[in-house]
């Protein structure tokens, strides 16, 4: 290993600053030298760990935000890179440990450049402060590789991100399931008379704790190992003010959501504070919270975070003067013909038509509690219908009528009476939200004139599933096709083993009904030769060329339009958007189908085409596999197939 040397002409490191921001000293900034980093182990989004040098002490327990991983992966932070470490906070970690949460960074000059260790020399801002605990010490290749991670084997955050259609953002007021004082403001101290005034006051202290010497944590670098943080966020949504009973006793809770810039994140409060804070925060406000607990989430919560927060007795809140840089919600909407599409279980954004509203229904649970029940039917422009379900105090609130747009933010996919949604704890629904879906689906819907003829969204049941015509392509390629003109219909359990990424869209005639390829004459028109006419726009349309595969063998087919948007997970006005503004994104969205599996209901003939017969084959439908359904179709094919070859007597699934 070379030296440790001074390298002229290089930014000085700040000497001193890490014993500095461990003993939570304020400094603006600190210029510092990384001579390595380690992917912490065990945690399930990627973080890493660096070694960092001021000119006096090396520290390797300084963690990366997760938002900065960007800079490794673009090795723009490499080893003996000087950079400027402009934002940080410092958290206290079991056995007596610290760590340096490194939240902004600026790169000043590339590792590549330094090539070495920066030494202390003329090229370090000399400092007279000195830790006991960190001794000066030289820095090495084996100092790196030997620092123990097992401080940072613990759950750590992840951030949520929105790829939004809306890109605007939009502010909510959740007028949906409204609970207690829709239109309430918020409490002054000086005009609002309440008998627990003194506990409402030690929460919502005047005194500016943002302004003190407290760092402002992101969301997604909160961990339950952080004793002094701030938070800078904005109320999404509000739950309403609900009771418990179990069995540490009876209470009132409420939840509600925050996001800043990084992600989001569920808090609750309970008893006397749910009460006394829940006409006091509003939605779409943004506050300053600190010394609330945080703990792990629920395993299968749909937030993108490992960690939600809980206020305390001695958690402070105050509302935010300067709001401009938290963002509000947005959304990443599915269209209902898309959902049937798509993983059970997953989560998805819909907004639609609620045309038809059920009364209030009361079923009893496993365990044996009561539990009511409200259904929904909403429907887009696609004029497909989807179920949804509303339960316990979500369906009692529910006062909406029909006739009014109904948007919601992670709605699971459930496979009762097939596929439709249901509302979770951690589900938001509003009612006629003011953004532009909701104004285009209400023009759309009061355009019908109360006359909604709808797709039905099949139900499919086990007998129905069994009695397809199922084949493999083994069966398919011994037919003889070539002096016939027979068809075939059948039914496949595949999985998508090639798609050729070329040519998957081609500009059509703009006309609902004719899907003729057009002729760009580069003069701003385009001629149909089908329509015999020029018009001043075009249509995409997908058309895929597949290899798909089962156990038995291969076959190329053919998928067109709506059936193409649902293997790709996209609808095609989105990727062709994707596909003029970065090649590389959109070859990837096609790559990712490759070994995707898929029920296909596929229609095979031999067509002539410049003389040459081929057989061709169409996907009509496509369905994603149910595991359940599946496994049933296999094990009747089993009983079948003994029965048939005399074998033991086995019993058939129902």
């Amino acid at each position: 290993m070379t030296d440790p040397i001074s390298v002229p002409n290089l930014p000085p490191l700040s000497i001193g600053s890490i014993n500095k921001i461990l003993n939570e000293e304020i400094i603006d900034h600190a210029i510092l030298q990384i001579l390595g980093y380690k992917r912490v182990p065990g945690s399930q989004t990627e973080r890493f760990r660096l070694l960092l040098n001021d000119g006096e002490t090396l520290f390797p327990f300084a963690l990366l935000g997760t938002q900065l991983n960007h800079l490794i992966e673009s090795k723009k932070l490499e080893k003996f890179t000087i950079l400027k470490l402009n934002k940080f906070a410092c958290t206290d970690l079991p056995q007596n440990k610290k760590v340096i949460l490194c939240l902004e960074i600026e790169t000043l000059v590339p590792g590549s450049v330094v090539g070495n260790q920066v030494f202390p020399s003329t090229q370090a801002i000399s400092s007279e402060f000195q830790s006991s605990r960190f001794q000066n010490t030289s820095i090495t290749e084996e100092t790196m590789h030997n620092c123990s991670s097992d401080t940072f084997n613990q759950p750590s955050t992840s951030g949520v991100s929105f790829s939004s259609n809306i890109k605007k953002p939009i502010s909510l007021t959740n007028n949906s399931l409204n609970c207690r004082s829709e239109s309430s403001s918020i409490i002054s101290n000086s005009s609002v008379y309440n008998p627990n005034w003194d506990t409402l006051k030690s929460l919502t202290d005047t005194e500016a704790t943002y302004q003190s010497n407290i760092p402002i944590v992101p969301i997604i670098n909160l961990t339950p190992y952080q004793k002094k943080w701030i938070v800078k966020a904005r109320i999404v949504y509000k739950k309403s003010l609900r009771n418990y009973n179990n069995v540490k006793g009876a209470g009132k809770f409420f939840a509600f959501y925050l996001i800043d810039d990084s992600g989001e994140i569920r808090v609750t409060t309970f008893n006397e504070q749910a009460e006394l804070l829940y006409d006091f925060l509003e939605v779409d406000k943004v506050y300053y919270i600190s010394n609330a607990k945080i703990q792990l989430a629920m395993k299968n919560s749909p937030i993108k975070n490992d960690f939600e927060m809980q206020l305390c007795n001695n958690s402070k809140i105050e509302l935010a003067s300067d709001h401009s840089d938290v963002p509000r919600l947005e959304f990443e909407f599915v269209p209902i013909k898309l959902i049937p599409s798509l993983p059970k279980e997953s989560f998805v954004d819909v907004i639609g038509v609620c045309c038809c509203v059920s009364d209030m229904k009361t079923i009893v649970t496993k365990a044996n509690k009561e539990l009511g029940e409200r259904d929904l039917i909403l429907i887009d422009t696609d004029k497909r219908p989807i179920t949804v379900s509303l339960w316990g105090t979500d369906a009692e609130e529910f006062k909406s009528q029909d006739n009014h747009v109904i948007l919601i933010k992670r709605a699971k996919i459930i496979d009762f009476r097939g596929c439709s949604l249901t509302v979770t704890q951690d589900t938001m629904l509003f009612i006629d939200p003011p953004v532009s879906e909701a104004t285009i689906l209400k023009s759309w819907f009061e355009s019908l004139n109360d006359s909604v003829n709808v797709k039905s969204v099949p139900s499919v049941t086990f007998n129905e599933f069994k009695s397809l015509n199922w084949k493999t392509f083994a069966d398919i390629t011994a037919i003889d096709f070539e002096d016939s003109d027979r068809t075939e219909y059948f039914t496949v359990k595949a999985c998508i083993d090639l798609v050729q990424k070329e040519k998957c869209m081609y500009k059509s005639c703009p006309l609902e009904d004719c899907f003729k390829k057009v002729i760009d004459l580069n003069n701003g028109f385009y001629k149909c030769i089908k329509c015999d006419k020029e018009y001043n726009s075009f249509t995409w349309v997908l058309l895929l060329s597949l290899n798909l595969a089962d156990f038995s063998g291969s076959l190329w087919v053919v998928a067109f339009k709506e059936i193409a948007e649902i293997l790709i997970g996209h609808e095609v006005k989105i990727l062709s958007k994707v596909k003029m503004e970065n090649e590389d994104q959109y070859l990837n969205i096609l790559s990712n189908m490759h070994f995707k599996s898929f029920i296909f209901k596929l229609r095979s003939k031999m067509e002539v085409f410049n003389e040459i017969k081929r057989l061709k084959t169409i996907v009509l439908e496509v369905k994603h596999v149910d595991p359940v359904l599946y496994t049933k179709k296999l094990l009747s094919d089993i009983y079948r197939m003994r029965k048939i070859l005399n074998l033991e007597s086995v019993s058939c699934p129902n």
